[in-house]
C-alpha cells in the first residue's frame, strides 16, 4: 500500500529529527536498503544504506561540526514530499559556519521508507552567519572514501 501523505510528513519530521539529535541510527532506518540520494542534485549519487551513511559522516567530521536543521515547510502529495528547510552547520573551533537554504525532494516507497532523496541548493542558498568566516567543506572527500 503506498505511503499516505501523512506518512510522508513523518518521514521527513524524523529525517529533520534524526540531524538536529545527531541520530545516525534515526537517519538510516528512514531509507530503504536500495535507496539513492542525491545532494544537491546534479552530483553523483549516493546509492544505498552504505553510500547514505558515507554522506552522514562526512557531515559530522568526527564530531567537530555541528548541525542543526531549521524546519520552514513540509509539503506531502501521495508518496512525495518536498522539505524546505535551513542547515546551519558550524565549526566553532575555527570560527566558521554556513547557512544552506535546501529544498529536499522524497519518494517514500510502499514500505514507508525513502526510496529517492533529492537536495535542490546552489551557491546562491548559502549564507555566512554573522562574526563567522565561510565554512567551505570539500564535498569530493565524501566520494573518496
Amino acid at each position: 500500500m503506498a505511503a499516505t501523505p501523512e506518512q510522508v510528513k513523518e518521514v521527513m519530521r524524523n529525517y529533520i529529527k534524526a540531524w538536529s539529535e545527531g541520530d545516525r541510527a534515526l537517519l538510516l532506518s528512514l531509507f530503504a536498503e536500495d535507496a539513492t540520494w542525491e545532494d544537491p542534485v546534479g552530483s553523483p549519487p549516493f546509492h544505498g544504506l552504505e553510500g547514505i551513511a558515507r554522506f552522514w559522516d562526512f557531515g559530522h567530521q568526527a564530531g567537530a561540526q555541528e548541525l542543526n536543521p531549521e524546519l520552514v515547510q513540509l509539503i506531502a502529495c501521495g508518496n512525495e514530499g518536498i522539505l524546505r528547510f535551513i542547515m546551519r552547520v558550524r565549526l566553532p573551533a575555527e570560527n566558521k559556519g554556513l547557512d544552506l537554504h535546501a529544498v529536499d525532494h522524497f519518494v517514500i516507497n510502499d514500505q514507508g521508507k525513502i526510496q529517492k532523496a533529492r537536495a535542490f541548493w546552489d551557491e546562491g542558498c548559502l549564507e555566512v552567519p554573522a562574526g563567522m568566516e565561510m565554512l567551505v567543506p570539500d564535498m569530493g572527500d565524501m566520494y573518496e572514501q
